[in-house]
């Protein structure tokens, strides 16, 4: 009994020794993280974005114990975190903000990143809601009269918004198919600057989410109509663009991604700690002031709708091509 003992002991202390020489891979996903991450905001610092991803990032590193610290990297129609998740280590360490754009660009453009194959779907968070904004001494009163002035005026109507063929641009170009009028899209690489061009006179309208909320509790802009399905909680007098008339909405989604190939046990980890982010009060009054609608997906969801998004974004792209072509 005694021998038998000895060589248990013998056995466990040897174990225990090769454990704490060598590590093992589930103790390693457990102590994820161990060092700050980092998380790129691919937009202008001050947007709906910006203030949303850092009321997110805020809530979850507190659910990880580690900071998760923010960085604005504008340009390229909010694409910019997608390319760097392309070349940047899978250890959980640096993700991006990704919008619903990073499924149409490819399909425009040659891109460095393919959204099939160099991301790791990890968390969808919430959709955006927009709005069709005018100063507010603008002549035109609703929807119905700035469509009329841009079928009018072959100048057609300037509109600025946070990127060339993001949500807001696709869908007035949609608009402006259907409805045969003119609009001339100027893109901006952020809310401010788009708010900043409309309320100096350089653009006539901006679409943009709902960082126009407080200049239009302020008095300084109108909202007209909204390109969301339904009518905005935030805007209860703007009509949609269906209810006067035009089969035109948009559906933006945005999520958190990482590079292609993570650990699952890290995916995990970062999925529960940004779905109980979701739930944070002070998160939840962010996503309230701006007008957001939760949308939470997991990963396996996540990957699931990308594959599809991808498709249909390609659709959409076609559409828009062969409608500018027979302009």
């Amino acid at each position: 009994m005694q021998r038998r003992r000895f060589f248990r002991v013998a056995l466990a202390t040897t174990g225990l020794a090769l454990t704490a020489s060598l590590g093992t891979p589930a103790l390693a996903a457990d102590e994820f993280p161990t060092r700050p991450i980092r998380l790129i905001v691919p937009y202008g610092a001050g947007g709906v974005t910006d203030q949303v991803t850092r009321a997110l990032a805020d809530a979850a590193g507190r659910e990880l114990g580690q900071s998760i610290v923010v960085e604005n990297k504008p340009g390229v129609s909010g694409t910019l975190g997608a390319t760097q998740m392309a070349t940047t280590e899978p250890d959980g360490y640096t993700l991006s903000m990704a919008p619903v754009v990073i499924f149409r660009l490819p399909h425009v453009q040659k891109m460095r990143y393919d959204p099939l194959k160099d991301l790791t779907y990890i968390s969808m968070i919430a959709d955006y809601n927009f709005a069709v904004a005018v100063k507010k001494d603008a002549k035109w009163q609703t929807m119905q009269e700035l469509i009329a002035e841009a079928k009018a005026n072959k100048k057609g109507i300037s509109y600025g918004t946070t990127g060339i063929y993001g949500s807001q641009h696709l869908t007035i170009s949609e608009l402006a198919r259907v409805s045969q009028s003119n609009w001339t899209h100027v893109p901006y690489k952020g809310d401010a600057e788009a708010i900043t061009a409309l309320l100096s006179g350089s653009s006539d309208v901006a679409v943009l989410s709902n960082t126009l909320l407080p200049y239009v509790q302020g008095g300084q802009m109108r909202v007209l109509a909204t390109l969301s399905e339904k009518r905005a909680a935030d805007f209860p007098n703007a009509p949609t663009l269906k209810e006067i008339g035009y089969p035109v909405w948009s559906n933006s989604p945005f999520g958190i991604v990482g590079p292609a190939n993570m650990k699952p046990a890290v995916v995990k980890r970062l999925d529960e700690a940004f779905r109980n982010a979701l739930k944070d009060p002070k998160f939840l009054n962010v996503t309230r002031q701006y007008g957001m609608v939760s949308n939470y997906m997991n990963p396996e969801q996540y990957t699931a709708y990308a594959q599809k998004a991808f498709k249909s974004e390609g659709e959409i792209i076609a559409r828009l091509a062969e409608a500018m072509k027979n302009q």
